[in-house]
């Protein structure tokens, strides 16, 4: 199982709080609106090819979101670089069900995407 709920933090980055409920992950990017689209593109290639990836950079590092559709089952990966000098390190992993994670994302992020359209 793979909860999840997005929002904006106080400096007005995009955040996602992730949890298996026993590990919880908090990700953030920069620019919220360009994250949110890209995420739901990621989304869109995993439904349609069963794999897909998105990046959320910061000014610190960059989060690299792995979606994988198999079987009706999904898998999130999210993993943090600082540089390539410290490599990739896991910040979560997860299985649940595809169509729940897919409607939640799709829910949830959507606001933030879509803001990009008027800008």
């Amino acid at each position: 199982m793979v909860d999840l709920s997005f929002g904006t933090d106080e400096y007005g980055m995009l955040t996602c709080i992730l949890s298996d409920g026993k590990i919880t992950a908090t990700l953030s990017a920069a620019n919220p609106r360009d994250a949110a689209a890209d995420l739901l593109t990621a989304l869109d290639r995993a439904t349609s090819e069963g794999v897909a990836e998105c990046y959320w950079p910061r000014a610190s590092g960059i989060y690299r979101w792995l979606l994988r559709r198999s079987k009706g089952r999904a898998r999130v990966d999210v993993l943090w670089t600082a540089g390539t000098l410290t490599g990739w390190e896991s910040q979560f992993w997860g299985e649940c069900e595809w169509a729940p994670l897919e409607s939640a994302i799709r829910t949830q992020v959507a606001p933030y995407a879509a803001a990009s359209a008027g800008a």
